[in-house]
């Protein structure tokens, strides 16, 4: 669907784009954020108008992914903003929060290896592993998980501080370096056990 067709007087386009986004969008955000229906609803709202400013801005004249794609985009950073200012946290499979110094928590462990509780000797040893892992990790994994997972860096800062090209780069790298992560993991883990 083409930007210029929202520009155009006739807003039956805009209707079916809602109409065809919403009940996908409704979906993902109950199933992705387990959130009722109503908040559903209210981060939909919200969504379309940051869609129709963008628009009406000219900031997506060069939309490289489909309106849609886009659309979803943005309900996905609404639905964490509503997250972040209702105090829930919204983690990932790989999210950890910032830790002090080069140790991690028992919990944030768990999160990052996503195993069930186990003996404590079992989990130091996991611990120990896992910033084994990531410093053995070539650069620059191991500078990008170190920052991302255990200083808490977004991806702006982190785009800024090893001067990538945008964002959307540090997300690319970062996604390579957690599959690497986990083909490491997967390959020591069978001695713990």
């Amino acid at each position: 669907m083409q930007i210029a067709l929202f520009r155009h007087k006739d807003n039956k386009v805009l209707e079916q784009f809602v109409k065809a986004q919403k009940e996908k969008t409704m979906a993902y955000l109950q199933g992705q954020f387990s959130l009722p229906l109503t908040d559903c609803e209210d981060i939909f709202q919200e969504a379309l108008i940051t869609l129709y400013n963008n628009i009406k801005s000219g900031k997506l004249e060069k939309l490289t992914s489909s309106i849609s794609t886009y659309f979803m985009g943005i309900c996905k950073n609404k639905a964490h903003e509503f997250m972040r200012e209702k105090g829930k946290i919204v983690s990932t499979p790989y999210e950890i929060n910032s830790a002090p110094s080069n140790t991690f928590l028992d919990e944030q462990v768990e999160k990052i290896l996503l195993l069930e509780s186990e003996s404590e000797s079992l989990q130091k040893k996991k611990e120990a592993l896992v910033r084994d892992i990531v410093r053995d990790l070539p650069s620059p994994c191991d500078e990008l998980l170190w920052g991302y997972y255990r200083d808490g860096f977004s991806m702006k800062i982190l785009a800024d501080r090893f001067n990538y090209a945008s964002e959307n780069a540090v997300k690319v790298t970062k996604h390579r370096c957690c599959e690497k992560f986990r083909n490491r993991f997967n390959e020591c883990i069978k001695s713990l056990f």
